[in-house]
């Protein structure tokens, strides 16, 4: 009986340290899980500061009366995102042909660390309207997006700077477009820098003797993710590209 009523304890004193550490490894899990986002979030800020450094940046050196310039960040090295640049993520059509193209720089978090639904676009720095008609205005937009599969990888969340196009009125029914464009250069030798170099617009004359209706479209974003900017233009048109080499490891 003593034996019986002995044994029956010991059973349960197993069970019981068996409950404690399984609860124990749950709740291990858990902290890690919130750690990782937690960390997640704060490289994201920082990511965040560090893309509207360079926005700024970008637009004083556009704005300067010589803006070719090379500007060099370090960035935040993390277990928790990577740093892309993104082919093709702007594009400029006029009258539905595709004229220029431009890379958006990226930082994204894997979905087991952050997760916003699809579609979703926060725009941290710049406008909505992706293209700016005489006005003075960020060159440049920050924008935090929600989960989306870029280039095969896929995303919980990803922030993103690219260009907007500005549209300048000069008189007499002809317009100039600042069209910046981001190019990409994948240097494994610069894991800990991004390294922007802004060369001289470059003039380029598109129909600019015939006067005409210019249907101009600018779309930024991947999937559902979109961001869009339209403006109809009556009279002759030139493009002043400027092309920004990004080089990043």
């Amino acid at each position: 009986m003593g034996m019986a009523r002995g044994l029956s304890e010991t059973i349960s004193m197993v069970i019981m340290m068996g409950v404690v550490i399984a609860l124990g490894l749950i709740f291990y899990l858990i902290v890690g899980i919130n750690f990782s986002k937690a960390s997640a979030d704060v490289s994201a800020s920082q990511v965040e500061t560090l893309f509207d450094n360079v926005a700024t940046d970008l637009d004083s050196a556009l704005s300067s009366p010589m803006p070719s310039n090379v500007l060099s960040y370090p960035v935040f090295m993390t277990n928790y995102g990577t740093y892309n640049v993104v082919s093709s993520f702007c594009n400029l059509t006029i009258n539905g042909t595709t004229v220029y193209s431009s890379g958006g720089v990226i930082f994204g978090v894997s979905p087991s660390y952050g997760s916003m639904p699809s579609g979703y676009i926060n725009v941290l720095l710049g406008n909505r309207s992706l293209i700016a008609v005489n006005e003075s205005s960020n060159l440049f937009n920050v924008v935090f997006y929600g989960t989306s599969t870029i280039s095969g990888v896929t995303y919980g969340e990803f922030i993103a700077l690219y260009p907007r196009v500005t549209v300048f009125t000069m008189g007499g029914g002809q317009y100039e477009l600042l069209v910046p464009v981001l190019v990409g250069r994948f240097r494994s030798s610069l894991s800990n820098l991004l390294v922007f170099n802004v060369t001289y617009p470059i003039s380029v004359n598109y129909n600019y003797n015939s006067p005409g209706t210019y249907v101009i479209n600018y779309t930024c974003g991947v999937r559902n993710e979109i961001l869009t900017g339209g403006v109809v233009l009556s009279g002759k048109i030139e493009i002043l590209p400027v092309y920004i080499y990004v080089y990043y490891g």
